[in-house]
């Protein structure tokens, strides 16, 4: 009678788009790891991984997650090598995670980037970044904007008036940066 349990192959993800990053993205993406290896045994669990994405500003669904999991999840050195590992238990290192993570960020869609930071500033929702949204996260920042830089940036890039920068006038002055 042959075995229905399917034996799960591992690969190694390319590290093509983590190369291509910036050493600023790569970074992060190491002190993600370093914040989130729990036991600072330069492995993640699953959970820790989950939420070494998250830091990375990714919300993946748990499918997607446990498919990365599945795939390039490694079992555990003391794992007896004549038995299958569960993908629960299998675990994520730097390269592997570092490899995973430069896709991720590679494949940002940069205007959906954008919107992302104008939300941030507009905590209200009221559709623009006004003077008071500037000046509270620059305190937040700890980087106290005297009120008359404020109000100057506001106005050079409120093209239409009305008190504040819009999100399509956001992403034009954030577009033009790069």
């Amino acid at each position: 009678m042959a075995s229905s349990q399917r034996t799960i192959q591992y690969t190694i993800p390319g590290r093509e788009d983590f190369n291509k990053l910036s050493d600023e993205q790569k970074t992060r993406v190491g002190e993600a790891f370093d914040l989130f290896d729990s036991n600072k045994d330069g492995l993640l669990s699953y959970e820790e991984f989950r939420f070494v994405l998250r830091a990375l500003g990714f919300e993946l669904p748990k499918p997607q997650t446990y498919d990365l999991l599945i795939r390039h999840g490694q079992k555990p050195a003391n794992w007896p090598l004549d038995q299958e590992c569960p993908p629960v238990y299998r675990l994520f290192n730097l390269p592997t995670a570092q490899a995973i993570a430069g896709t991720l960020i590679r494949q940002r869609d940069p205007k959906e980037e954008l919107r992302r930071a104008f939300r941030l500033f507009d905590i209200d929702g009221k559709g623009m970044i006004t003077q008071d949204d500037l000046r509270r996260v620059s305190k937040q920042v700890g980087n106290n904007i005297p009120d008359a830089d404020i109000t100057a940036m506001i106005e050079e890039f409120d093209a239409s008036g009305k008190g504040g920068v819009d999100e399509d006038e956001f992403l034009r002055l954030m577009m033009s940066k790069k």
